[in-house]
């Protein structure tokens, strides 16, 4: 039914001005089996039941795509409905790049499956995404930014306070 990969790839580099950032990605590579139609199949028992999981998961995959892709916006996008669609969030509304493939069959008698596929596709291809790195920095990198940015405020309060004049109260700076 599903395979999926997930991989954390960390990066430590030194940033231009001299802190530690930690960059971080992810990859999931996911393959959809097509819709198990239990007529088709003749599947019984165990395979039946999981026949039931890989539509109920597709189904799932599709309510996402089609709040995603709605021309009114929601205020709920189900993602929590399946363990597959809560593994792909970031894929399908969050901060990822997402390339998606279509593999669908010349063959008559798989006609209905290719239509669906390409339906499918067609909506899929409408969820737009923002994607931005992720970085992180180390606790005292984070410290000295702090530092340096606190010094700035108080070298502007200062300046502020020297062109308001002699009689003018600075307030308590902490």
């Amino acid at each position: 039914m599903t395979t999926i990969a997930d991989n954390d790839d960390d990066a430590r580099m030194q940033g231009a001005d001299g802190m530690r950032e930690i960059k971080v990605g992810k990859l999931n590579l996911v393959d959809l089996a097509g819709c198990e139609r239990v007529r088709v199949t003749g599947a019984t028992g165990q395979r039946l039941e999981e026949s039931k999981k890989i539509n109920q998961s597709l189904s799932a995959l599709g309510n996402v795509i089609s709040a995603l892709t709605d021309s009114k916006p929601r205020q709920h996008i189900p993602f929590r409905d399946s363990k597959l669609t809560r593994l792909l969030e970031d894929s399908l509304g969050g901060n990822c790049k997402t390339t998606m493939m279509a593999m669908i069959s010349p063959a008559s008698d798989a006609f209905n499956e290719s239509h669906q596929t390409l339906k499918f596709a067609n909506r899929a291809k409408h969820i737009k995404n923002e994607a931005y790195i992720n970085e992180d920095v180390d606790q005292r990198a984070l410290l000295r930014k702090y530092q340096t940015e606190l010094k700035k405020l108080k070298d502007e309060l200062n300046e502020r306070n020297q062109l308001m004049g002699p009689g003018y109260t600075q307030p308590e700076i902490l």
